[in-house]
């Protein structure tokens, strides 16, 4: 395992804005002037991003390997961050949004892959949430960093702490070189002839897209709904995801055991259908401490259900096909998470923050429904990787 060890190391070195920047960049965007259609489109930009490249990264990772694209999310995170320190309007923010998602298109599937590579099938559903602990952990650690900055600095907190998130990034990429080896061996890196995609995983994409999509939809407006309602300062409202980040930092590998028990489609449609109860009743609510025990408990459902999801990939093939497994999957995921924000964002504009977060719900309940329907079978019998 002591390559997974060194593939998470430096996973945590560059995940450390997750936390802040999911909090942070509707806020900076907003005071820089975005309208919540605008901040749509900053999410929407890096996530065409992801939908551009992971198919080619996919591809890429079963011909050249997976230590080349690692190396090349961490310079990727190191520029990104670098344009964030030094953005001062939408325009700059648009850029470095645009390179952080070429660097979450290199990192995702490869760490996924990674993972695939180098664990057990019985255990990979909690592999897959060790991974997602480990972003969230280091997420904490970064939005620590940011915060305290905010609270000592505020004029310039932003500009210092994406530095730092630079560094790490950077830091990542040299301790990556000299540490961490390839994963598969480069027998497998050969091409294997025509790609072809199986009834079962073509029918799993469309769980894949609208789920994603589902998601994004309340993806640039949660903390502007917050801060609309409720009238918050920017301290306060760190607290609305500090309790959903604990729960990603402790319990996705630990759900991911219930695969074992449940099976790996009933784990992700049971994610879904919990999340989309919640999101249901959310905008009901009148008190914030409600909302945000109420937001917390829907993260369960996603620390259940990506895990189960990413692991399900994972049974379509072997080893030579895994990266292109993960690269066509995340494409229908990026069609999803690139409308979704757009769609959120005008939603919320036009008709308001109920019927966007009714919708959300609705969709993620009858997404599972079609989860259960379209993936139960004999197909989704996991193939015995040799």
């Amino acid at each position: 395992m002591e390559k997974i060890t060194v593939a998470r190391r430096g996973l945590f070195l560059v995940s450390l804005p997750i936390f802040f920047i999911n909090f942070a960049l509707p806020v900076q965007a907003k005071q820089l002037g975005a309208s919540a259609l605008e901040i749509g489109f900053l999410f929407s930009l890096f996530t065409f991003s992801l939908l551009i490249l992971r198919p080619l990264v996919g591809f890429g990772l079963n011909r050249f390997g997976r230590k080349p694209f690692f190396l090349a999310a961490m310079l990727s995170y190191t520029g990104a961050h670098a344009f964030f320190a030094t953005a001062d309007t939408i325009s700059w923010m648009y850029l470095a949004r645009l390179i952080q998602g070429v660097g979450a298109a290199l990192l995702l599937i490869t760490i996924n892959t990674i993972t695939t590579d180098l664990t057990e099938e019985a255990e990979r559903t909690s592999e897959m949430g060790r991974n997602i602990e480990v972003q969230t952990r280091s997420s904490i650690v970064g939005a620590t960093i940011a915060f305290t900055l905010v609270g000592a600095i505020p004029m310039a907190a932003w500009h210092y702490s994406f530095s730092v998130f630079g560094i790490a990034a950077l830091f990542a990429f040299v301790y990556l070189t000299l540490r961490f080896s390839e994963s598969q061996s480069p027998s497998v890196h050969e091409e294997t002839g025509d790609f072809q995609l199986s009834p079962t995983l073509r029918r799993f994409m469309v769980i894949v897209f609208f789920s994603a999509f589902a998601n994004a939809l309340i993806q640039p407006i949660y903390l502007i709904y917050l801060q609309d309602k409720f009238d918050l300062r920017m301290d306060q409202l760190s607290w609305a995801f500090i309790p959903a980040a604990l729960v990603f930092a402790i319990l996705p590998s630990r759900l991911g055991k219930l695969t074992h028990f449940i099976g790996t489609v009933n784990a992700l449609a049971l994610g879904f259908v919990s999340s989309g109860v919640l999101y249901l009743l959310l905008p009901f609510l009148d008190k914030i401490i409600l909302f945000v025990v109420l937001y917390t408990v829907s993260a369960i459902g996603w620390a259940m259900s990506d895990p189960a999801r990413k692991a399900l990939v994972s049974t379509f093939g072997d080893s030579s096909t895994t990266g292109r497994n993960f690269g066509v999957t995340e494409l229908y995921a990026g069609v999803g998470a690139t409308l979704g924000p757009v769609v959120g964002g005008y939603s919320y504009d036009t008709y308001g923050a109920t019927v966007t977060f009714v919708c959300t719900g609705v969709l993620l309940v009858a997404t599972a429904v079609l989860a259960k329907i379209l993936l139960q079978g004999n197909e989704l019998t996991p193939k015995k990787v040799n």
